[in-house]
């Protein structure tokens, strides 16, 4: 059971690490923002500045567009993905675990009949020999 599917696990452990990475992408992305909106503030207060605060306001504005879309995608790929895959692994995991169990008291019980019916056979293969009359076990 600790081997199955190794490969899906080990994705879904990628997965989490990228969606960690675009995390701290969008935080460190919202400083930026507030930083370029800044800019464009004091930009256009000044009379010499203000069409490149007006451009700085509009850059911060296409990004954090461009940021929100990626948030969604992330949220998606989270909740589409990720969290199916997780999921679906659990689920094979216990099934799997349920049929070995199943599979084992089979074969268990299959055995211990096997061995009773092995015992019995010497017993009747015993008798056999000492009986004056040895077709007689031979049917059973």
């Amino acid at each position: 059971m600790e081997q199955f599917n190794p490969s899906l696990r080990n994705f879904i452990a990628m997965g989490k690490n990228y969606e960690k990475a675009l995390a701290g992408v969008t935080y460190a992305a919202k400083g930026y923002f507030d930083a370029l909106v800044k800019m464009g503030e004091l930009a256009s207060e000044s009379q010499g500045s203000k069409e490149l605060g007006d451009v700085l306001f509009q850059m911060a504005e296409v990004h954090r567009q461009i940021q929100n879309q990626l948030e969604e995608m992330l949220k998606s790929f989270h909740n589409e993905l990720l969290t199916q895959l997780e999921q679906k692994v659990e689920l094979d995991s216990r099934y799997l675990s349920a049929a070995l169990k199943k599979y084992q008291t089979e074969q268990r019980s299959k055995g211990d009949a096997l061995d009773k019916c092995q015992a019995e056979l010497k017993k009747l293969r015993k008798k056999s020999q000492g009986s004056k009359n040895p077709q007689k076990y031979s049917d059973k």
